[in-house]
């Protein structure tokens, strides 16, 4: 039995849902992707697939299998990748975007190891909180923060982050602390001003998520500028501990709401198809992936 082509046409049918669709995309007959599957699941014990008239759907164990034979096909191919370019030297200009205050703080000596590591590279960094298009502004890769939209890029997690309500010591012995999200109705709540966020901060609690209205006469689209005006006293901001951390460590700001924050959220490079991705570009995510390896 060849395991790996039986596991890489299960993947194929559960994208698909169609044993037809699978064998055409394989250029094989749909029997063979019939014996494969039954093959597969004979050598498991399980069975991964329902199948009706219709339509294929993965059973419970099916999903399971799907997430982990996945992870370990993409492993694979990045331990094909790292062999392939191993005597490989990188050349050429990288496009690299990513949010203002994080590339700010954080990618500066991470570029610099890797343009003194790699002497044929040109880095190009464009920082900005606007989310650029990849594809139709030329981009090779770019950091992202928080929920991804649906889209054909791939995705790699490289850190996990808290988002907390913060203000100054002098702040809240003027104003008070709240002590829930509908306290913040009698004080100055400064917002990071992007599109998605509105005017509302979001809150969970026992595993619930809900909207709180945030009301204020501050909103900026720069964290480091919210930050530092919350140092100054003058309001309330919902910030991400790599913008506000060093600032609630050496006491300036502090944490309030904090047993009703979101679970923490992630921080991704995103680039297109790993399968044309070049040397260059596959060797600087991993250079950023490994610098952020053991968090901030």
């Amino acid at each position: 039995m060849d395991k790996l082509a039986n596991m890489k046409t299960f993947i194929l049918v559960a994208q698909s849902g169609s044993f037809a669709d699978t064998a055409k995309k394989l250029n094989v007959a749909t029997s063979v992707v019939s014996k494969r599957i039954k093959d597969l699941e004979a050598y498991l014990g399980v069975s991964l697939l329902q199948r009706t008239t219709r339509k294929v759907r993965l059973s419970d164990a099916g999903y399971g299998y799907l997430k982990d034979v996945s992870q370990v096909l993409e492993n694979l191919d990045e331990a094909e990748a790292a062999i392939r370019y191993s005597n490989q030297t990188p050349t050429g200009e990288i496009k690299l975007a990513a949010p203002l205050s994080f590339g700010t703080k954080y990618l500066g000596p991470v570029i610099a190891r890797y343009l003194q590591k790699h002497q044929q590279v040109e880095v190009s960094t464009y920082l900005s909180d606007r989310k650029v298009d990849l594809v139709e502004e030329g981009y090779d890769l770019a950091i992202r923060i928080g929920h991804l939209s649906d889209s054909a890029l791939i995705a790699k997690k490289i850190l996990t982050c808290r988002r907390v309500v913060c203000a100054s010591p002098a702040y809240l012995s003027k104003y008070g602390r709240p002590l829930t999200p509908s306290d913040l109705s009698q004080h100055n709540c400064m917002k990071y001003d992007e599109r998605t966020e509105g005017k509302t901060w979001r809150f969970q609690v026992d595993g619930t998520k809900f909207m709180q209205p945030a009301p204020g006469r501050f909103s900026s689209d720069n964290g480091d500028l919210l930050c530092e005006a919350a140092v100054a006293g003058c309001g309330i901001t919902y910030l991400p501990t790599f913008i506000v951390g060093k600032e609630i460590e050496a006491g300036r700001l502090e944490v309030v709401l904090d047993e009703f924050e979101e679970q923490d959220f992630s921080i991704y490079i995103i680039y297109q198809d790993k399968r044309h991705l070049s040397f260059k570009v596959r060797s600087l995510i991993d250079t950023i992936t490994d610098a952020f390896r053991d968090g901030l």
